[in-house]
């Protein structure tokens, strides 16, 4: 199962375009939640390889010590990288800046996952030219995904190194090399430097080898050497940008483990119009927010691929298999790599965010196996061709309210989700990314050189207030006393400004600025000026 060289034109052209696109608009998406803390947690990580390489410390968060940090489990790739960036360009005191800068790297990374991933479905479809461009075409337009490229500076990082992590793997199964592995090793290592979930890339490597070795006669001495270099590989890759990991390595990447399966975080998220305590989900919650928040078209290929890669796997387990051919391990792999996930976080009952943005790393392996329902439709469809339109009907709706949306396609829901106000049943924009665009909206209805004093209910309301163009910044402040602001601005993630809103109840009933993408409210700026309406008893 070779692949074959590029053609010569068309993708390069699809991926200039997706450049182009990306950094056309990377400046209308808004600061979320946890960029400010991301940004912390890489300081404290510089301070602390300073100090441990006999460095002068920058001090640039000298009331924070990594030892004692909180967070000093986490990899810290991505927030060295930025934060080194940032220094670099002096721009640390500059909130517009610093956040641009990450914004525009993580779009660049995303392009970056898109082009491995375009190189995964070639691995998989090396006679048909169209199917990874299309894939990869799917990737893009998944409103929740791509905006999450620009703002995300954890989940996505995740998901970027876990899609590369996964394309090494499936080359190295493909043709197996020495070369081949070591790259393999490197992005497991960069893919555990981000998050540790991506742990299940090297089970899956040493469970297939594994299960190579046990059904081959003679033993395969070759698996067991490759395991064996793999796994230390991945080590000597991982510590390297994982301060914390400089000193008693071992013990405490075992900490780190622990701690990743234990993680507490004692608040509700909203689903369906029940608040659910995060420490206690039910087990349907991961794929109920993937079933609303996916195209419908999409998640019709998706169930297809997905019985096709599953009837693949039965048909190879009577024979005594797992798979029987190239395609069926690439199959059986991805299967894997989505699902496995999924059922891990649901069987240990793991503690869960809002939505499903922690697992966005498994979307795709599900586009992968989108791609391979296809495949499944054309080989057994009377009318192959109409499976082509419908898949190109979807993708051609879901690119018009992508655009329609625009830059809120991280509240999108698909059409499945219809009735009682959206932000009353689902957590919405809960990182209050809409906020810039609110706060941009406003700043056009102040007159030049008067100032609006805005009271903020959640610190990324102040992030995007602060991180706004110098040109609004000179319109807006932030105002932290109730009596001496002009406006509240809040993404209502409280449980009463939900109600008090949908029934205009105080400042409530004085907007000033509303966000509604496709006519559900995310982001609201009130007056506080105006005498507030009585509620009634």
């Amino acid at each position: 199962m070779s692949v074959p060289t590029f053609s010569p034109w068309y993708p390069r052209l699809f991926f200039g375009l997706l450049l182009l696109v990306g950094l056309w608009v990377v400046d209308d998406y808004g600061i979320s939640w946890d960029e400010a803390i991301q940004r912390r947690h890489g300081r404290v990580s510089i301070d602390y390889a300073a100090e441990k390489l006999g460095l002068p410390p920058p001090a640039l968060e000298p009331d924070w010590h990594l030892e004692d940090y909180q967070w000093a489990n986490y990899g810290m790739l991505y927030q060295l990288t930025a934060n080194l960036l940032e220094l670099q360009f002096g721009w640390q005191d500059d909130p517009y800046q610093y956040y641009r800068l990450r914004h525009y790297l993580n779009f660049f990374l995303f392009w970056l996952a898109c082009y491995f991933f375009y190189r995964t479905l070639r691995l998989r479809f090396p006679a048909r030219d169209w199917y990874p461009l299309v894939g990869t075409l799917v990737l893009v337009l998944s409103p929740r995904i791509f905006a999450h490229a620009f703002f995300n500076p954890k989940d996505h990082i995740l998901l970027v190194f876990y899609l590369i992590n996964v394309y090494t793997l499936l080359r190295f199964l493909d043709r197996r090399s020495w070369s081949n592995l070591f790259w393999h090793a490197l992005a497991t290592g960069l893919a555990l430097n981000t998050r540790l979930p991506a742990l299940i890339v090297p089970l899956t490597t040493v469970l297939i080898l594994s299960w190579e070795m046990l059904r081959e006669r003679p033993f395969s001495r070759q698996n067991l050497w490759w395991i064996g270099a793999y796994l230390p590989l991945s080590v000597v890759f991982l510590v390297p940008f994982f301060p914390y990991l400089w000193e008693d390595t071992f013990r405490r990447l075992w900490a780190a483990f622990s701690e990743m399966s234990d993680f507490a975080w004692e608040d509700y998220v909203w689903l369906f119009g029940q608040q659910l305590f995060a420490l206690d989900v039910p087990a349907y919650y991961i794929p109920a927010w993937i079933l609303i928040t996916t195209p419908i078209i999409y998640l019709l290929f998706l169930f297809v691929g997905g019985y096709a890669a599953l009837r693949r796997t039965v048909g190879a387990l009577k024979k005594g298999r797992l798979w029987q051919d190239g395609p069926g391990l690439l199959d059986f792999a991805q299967l894997g790599l989505a699902v496995g996930p999924i059922l891990v976080v649901i069987l240990l009952g793991s503690t869960l965010y809002n939505g499903w943005r922690h697992l966005h790393f498994v979307y795709p392996s599900l586009v992968f196996l989108l791609m391979v329902g296809v495949e499944y439709g054309r080989q057994h469809w009377a009318r192959p061709q109409v499976q082509s339109w419908v898949l190109g009907a979807g993708m051609a709706l879901t690119a018009v309210q992508m655009v329609y949306d625009h830059p809120h396609q991280h509240v999108y829901f698909n059409a499945a989700i219809q009735g009682e106000p959206l932000n009353v049943r689902f957590d919405m924009d809960y990182w209050g990314v809409g906020f810039r665009d609110a706060f941009l909206q406003l700043a056009r209805q102040v007159p030049e050189g008067e100032v609006r004093r805005i009271k903020c209910e959640t610190w990324p309301c102040k992030d995007n207030l602060l991180a706004l163009p110098p040109e609004a910044r000179k319109k807006l402040v932030w105002e932290d006393k109730w009596h001496l602001a002009d406006y509240l601005a809040t993404h209502f993630i409280w449980p009463g400004t939900r109600y008090y809103v949908r029934d205009r109840i105080d400042h409530y009933a004085y907007p000033a600025v509303e966000l509604r993408p496709s006519g559900n409210l995310t982001i609201g700026i009130y007056n506080l000026k105006v005498p507030a309406k009585p509620q009634e008893e």
